[in-house]
């Protein structure tokens, strides 16, 4: 960013100020504009505001990499590497984990042999500077530059789940190759609609003063939910600015001798040399080449060897515009397009990228383009083509009265046509509302779902630490176990609780032997170790709350959770040896026939012995009386050893869900909300809240059964198994909407009348 482009951002009477201050700024601290600015802010001398407008629109920002002496997160620290993806000229790329949140990520480094090259790790790193300043949902986001072991410069950006767009055109070919026409994900339309959203992100990175330099299929990503990413920013930079171009070993990848950028994609400017000069147009001119395979199924530019390829490539020499099908026909339009944005000259191409695009939604809208303006009669041709009914009706009315009749009834016809296009674009975009709102109450219970899980692996981190290091003396922590409860110094704050309807304790937490088991030395050890983690389970419940119940007086605290109720009702957990220890302190663990309690016989302590996350188990009643409880179970494992030590849980209460999250305001009344397990069993609906609430014997019963949806439940069951969300017709004039719960594997569904649920939806 200039000082001239600053001063853009004041009236005509501030510039001369603004100048005199960052000359002062200069002097001490030297030219860093976006350092002068923030200066500014920190001294009050522009407002919130003003910060933002300038930080939102400004130019990108490219400063030197971090001094190797200057401490950066390191790579161990914030995530784990899982496995190498690929390598490529000047780095390696992994799928990495994110333990804290839960989630996948990309990780790049730059090639270790290339560490100590001052050259590469500052393309590096402004390859991440680029990117993480490129806030657009077609640009992968970056989330932050670390520093690994070995001292390597990395990043993590988000995991795209997908493929390339190279791949996706191969899957168009074979379709030709076996003889068959694609089908609609491959069509002609959905090609072109695939390239849109990377002409946008282009677009809005040559409007932040940047050219990507590298675009090719290999390049973009199309996601498994139709998102289409741009990647690797590597060799992308500000439009105008002087760089040192480093070179590589093979003329196909990314870097030629002096050239920069993939030959069989570059415009003649590039392949030319002038690396210099390139802009906005070079970029086009890359996407123009993309349009062309795209639309033919074969590369522009092909040859013998790399050499032939850049000559080809600076001379602006294609192949002839011919499908890869003999018998496809490349409309005249679309041709125009082509040939529009890969002209060899620059100042022949659309002016801006922004302009491209526009003109390929013209073709799709079946308008006339700006690359080839219709004439005289190619207006009345496609005006007839969009009128059938309504030019035969002039027609036959023109040459024969007597056909009034059936001129007008033609006319008629055309309106009525046009009048259910209308509203087929309505109900579609009513369709993509209501999915909307479905997709975000599923997104809002999956927040909440992945909150509980944090809490859970915390927990799972402070049993770990308790279980594997000394545990306090014997009379630095109270052991209280069922037949201690009743002594004078056993739990003496235990007391009648409104939500739990049993006698609770909130001070302390419950420990229960396994059936035939007594008090040895070993045990007593592991039964102090346990009794430590009170606070600590205590702050889990608290914490599904809120944060403010940590700060809340003891005994606020403990009628909001006896009481009121929290979203997690009990925290607890078994170990190996068989004691199970829990929270708030019951002390009344019962097996359904009555005999003694063994957690390791527990499905919630079986199905999570495999797992390295939390997993989460069908609903299932609770003996106290809390109607259905959801669990969210934890193995906790030795950190040396790897050894399993038991099992952590937390219960989430059914009746908490269904108030908060299982209805959409928007939809309550609307339709009738479903909570669909992986089974494809139905573990709560919203027309049978009180059952879920006052549950004594539950069993979830398929959604295809006659007492829930009947045979059209399981039609909807096999759709929703394809697709992670959508829409389907179903019989009288029903409509079933549903979108995945990631964090569970569940499907959030609502069911109900089409007109009322897409009436509910556009309030």
């Amino acid at each position: 960013m200039k000082l001239r482009q600053l001063q853009d951002f004041f009236p005509p009477e501030r510039h001369r100020d603004i100048e005199a201050l960052y000359n002062q700024f200069r002097a001490q601290k030297g030219e860093d504009v976006e350092a002068f600015v923030m200066s500014l802010h920190e001294r009050e001398l522009i407002s919130d505001e003003t910060l933002r407008d300038i930080l939102t629109q400004h130019e990108i920002f490219l400063t030197a990499p971090p001094d190797p002496d200057v401490p950066l997160p390191r790579l161990t620290e914030r995530h784990r590497l899982v496995a190498l993806l690929g390598k490529g000229a000047m780095g390696e790329v992994y799928m990495g984990r994110d333990p804290e949140l839960k989630r996948t990520v990309a990780i790049k480094r730059i090639d270790p042999k290339l560490v100590h090259k001052p050259a590469f790790a500052t393309r590096f790193f402004a390859e991440a500077q680029i990117t993480a300043q490129l806030d657009h949902p077609s640009i992968v986001p970056i989330y932050g530059v670390e520093r690994d072991i070995d001292g390597c410069l990395s990043y993590a950006m988000k995991f795209v789940r997908g493929k390339t767009l190279k791949d996706y055109m191969d899957e168009a070919r074979a379709y030709y190759e076996k003889g068959e026409p694609p089908d609609e994900d491959h069509s002609l339309k959905a090609r072109i609609e695939t390239l849109l959203p990377v002409l946008n992100a282009v677009d809005y990175a040559h409007k932040r003063g940047v050219i990507h330099r590298d675009l090719k299929p290999d390049n973009v990503m199309v996601g498994g939910f139709g998102e289409v990413l741009v990647m690797d920013w590597g060799i992308a930079r500000p439009i105008g600015k002087r760089e040192r171009v480093t070179t590589s070993e093979s003329v196909e990848k990314t870097r030629a001798g002096s050239l920069v950028g993939t030959p069989s994609y570059m415009s003649p400017e590039q392949a030319s040399g002038a690396t210099e000069e390139l802009d906005g147009a070079s970029d086009q001119y890359s996407l123009g080449l993309i349009l062309f395979e795209l639309v033919t199924l074969r590369r522009a530019i092909t040859a013998e060897s790399s050499f032939e390829t850049v000559v080809k490539a600076a001379s602006g020499a294609r192949a002839a515009l011919v499908h890869f099908n003999a018998k496809e026909k490349i409309p005249r339009e679309l041709r125009a397009v082509i040939e529009k944005a890969t002209a060899k000259k620059p100042d022949d191409r659309y002016r801006t990228v922004g302009e491209f695009a526009d003109d390929l939604r013209r073709y799709l809208r079946d308008e006339s383009v700006v690359a080839q303006p219709d004439k005289f009669m190619q207006r009345v041709q496609r005006w007839i083509g969009r009128h059938r009914g309504a030019a035969l009706g002039l027609g036959f009315a023109l040459m024969m009265s007597v056909f009034v009749v059936a001129a007008v009834i033609q006319w008629r016809g055309a309106v009525a046509l046009e009048e259910e296009r209308q509203a087929a674009r309505l109900r579609e975009q009513e369709l993509l509302e209501l999915g909307g709102v479905v997709s975000d109450q599923a997104h809002q219970m999956d927040g909440k779902l992945y909150a509980y899980e944090s809490l859970l692996s915390g927990f799972v981190n402070a049993a770990q630490l308790s279980l594997t290091t000394t545990p306090p003396a014997a009379g630095d922590v109270k052991v209280i176990l069922p037949e201690d409860v009743k002594k004078p110094d056993g739990a003496t704050d235990v007391r009648q609780a409104k939500v739990y309807d049993a006698e609770i304790s909130f001070d302390h937490i419950d420990l229960v032997l396994p059936p035939g088991t007594s008090r040895t030395d070993a045990v007593d050890t592991e039964l102090r170790q346990l009794a430590r983690l009170t606070d600590t389970m205590r702050r889990v419940s608290l914490l599904s709350h809120s944060e403010g119940a940590l700060t809340m007086a003891r005994e606020e605290a403990r009628t909001l959770v006896l009481d009121q109720g929290v979203p997690l009702v009990w925290v607890y957990l078994g170990t190996e040896s068989g004691i199970v220890s829990g929270w708030p302190g019951v002390w009344d663990y019962k097996e359904d026939d009555g005999s003694a309690y063994d957690p390791r016989k527990q499905d919630w302590y079986k199905l999570a012995q495999d797992d390295i996350g939390p997993i989460w188990n069908s609903a299932g009643v609770d003996e106290s009386g809390l109607g259905l409880l959801l669990t969210a179970s934890q193995t906790i494992r030795h950190p040396a050893t790897n050894k399993r030590l038991g099992v952590a849980a937390v219960d989430l209460t059914f009746p908490y869900f269904i108030d908060t999250l299982l209805e959409s305001e928007r939809l309550k009344g609307a339709g009738e909300a479903f909570i669909i397990d992986t089974e494809g069993k139905v573990m709560v609906r919203s027309s049978l809240k009180d059952l879920a609430r006052n549950a004594k014997d539950y069993k979830n019963p398929p959604i295809g059964d006659a007492g829930v949806l009947g045979a059209v439940g399981d039609t909807i069951l096999q759709t929703m198994k394809k697709q992670p969300s959508g829409h389907l017709q179903i019989d009288g004039g029903r409509l079933a909407v549903w979108s995945r719960v990631e964090a569970t594997g569940w499907n959030y569904l609502v069911v109900g009348d089409e007109a009322t649920l897409l009436k509910a939806s556009s309030k």
